[in-house]
């Protein structure tokens, strides 16, 4: 079966002499590993399109019995330059590639997550946007559409007094105490709005959001952590301390 679908590049490596493995995360297929044939030859076909971080159009032949699917035709619909000529926003777009390899399962279809990517990377293109909000933006609302999203109410939110508060790491709670038998993280009344801010405000409020550097911090180690306890094993680690070496940041494990 012929499959005409947008798609995004996680992954390019070569194969053998003349092709490509690629991992794309498709709008109508989701997660699906697929060979560019030809793809390293002199008469490439498919140009800059096979690059990381690629919105495309792909033409894919597809067989239920085979576990690589040929890519036979790729064209470009976004590119974002902004992304690649930052060296922060290539490790943060890298790291959205790294996470969604890591965390989602093939042939899966989730239309959910591929808006999320595209999404998040219009947002992190642009130079004027806050680029670690955009990732934590990413990371966040990729919990919820893999079953694990935080859950909290604004009265809980509002009960935070101006010293600090806990995230319930099992539920995604936030509490003003910790709870006996449940894995907490403390963080200030200011960070933990910022965590429900981004989590449930319109993706144009929370790229207005303001944050200092110490509030970034904290809501970076909230995120991450609130992810990593989730996944277990799975979680990626060398590619989060390159990040957080490149960004200045930690997790603060």
């Amino acid at each position: 079966m012929v499959v005409r679908t947008e798609a995004i590049v996680l992954k390019s490596i070569p194969f053998r002499e003349t092709s490509r493995l690629v991992t794309l995360y498709t709008l109508k297929l989701g997660k699906l590993t697929t060979v560019a044939r030809g793809a390293q030859s002199r008469k490439n076909q498919f140009g800059s399109t096979l690059q990381v971080l690629s919105h495309v159009q792909a033409v894919i032949y597809t067989r239920p019995t085979r576990s690589i699917q040929v890519l036979t035709n790729c064209a470009h619909i976004t590119v974002h330059p902004g992304i690649s000529h930052d060296l922060k926003r290539l490790a943060i777009g890298q790291r959205i590639c790294e996470l969604v390899l890591a965390l989602t399962e093939e042939g899966v279809d989730s239309s959910g997550i591929f808006h999320l990517i595209t999404r998040t990377l219009g947002a992190l293109g642009d130079s004027a946007t806050d680029a670690v909000l955009v990732q934590l933006y990413f990371q966040l609302h990729l919990t919820a559409a893999l079953g694990f999203g935080p859950s909290f109410t604004r009265d809980e939110v509002e009960r935070i007094d101006d010293s600090s508060g806990y995230l319930l790491l099992d539920t995604g709670t936030i509490s003003p105490e910790a709870e006996t038998g449940s894995r907490s993280l403390a963080a200030s009344r200011d960070v933990l709005r910022a965590f429900a801010i981004l989590y449930r405000a319109d993706f144009d409020v929370v790229l207005r959001m303001r944050l200092t550097d110490k509030q970034r911090q904290g809501l970076y180690t909230l995120v991450t952590r609130f992810m990593r306890y989730h996944v277990q094993e799975a979680y990626p680690e060398r590619g989060e301390e390159v990040l957080s070496q490149i960004l200045g940041l930690a997790s603060k494990v």
